[in-house]
């Protein structure tokens, strides 16, 4: 039985992308980043998203994960601001 890539977030650029990539395989869940390319590339296309995926069995964990990461960083920038 094969094991469905779903999408757990998406991001405006491949960097941010790829950051929280690393953080999900520092907690041992596969990651991919899709998009990434288009993003840079896409000129007067308009923004395009880039998805971070990961396996639908790991799903549950990366999206909390995600959603610590995201809240660090609000929490981040509201104290610089």
């Amino acid at each position: 039985m094969e094991d469905k890539l779903v999408t757990v977030e998406e991001f405006e650029t491949g960097f941010e992308a790829e950051l929280a990539k690393v953080q999900l395989e520092e907690e041992g869940i596969e990651a991919i980043v899709v998009g990434g390319e288009l993003a840079v590339n896409r000129g007067a296309v308009g923004p395009i998203a880039v998805e971070l995926q990961v396996f639908e069995k790991d799903a549950q964990k990366a999206a909390q994960i995600i959603a610590a990461i995201v809240h660090e960083n609000k929490s981040e920038n509201d104290e610089q601001a």
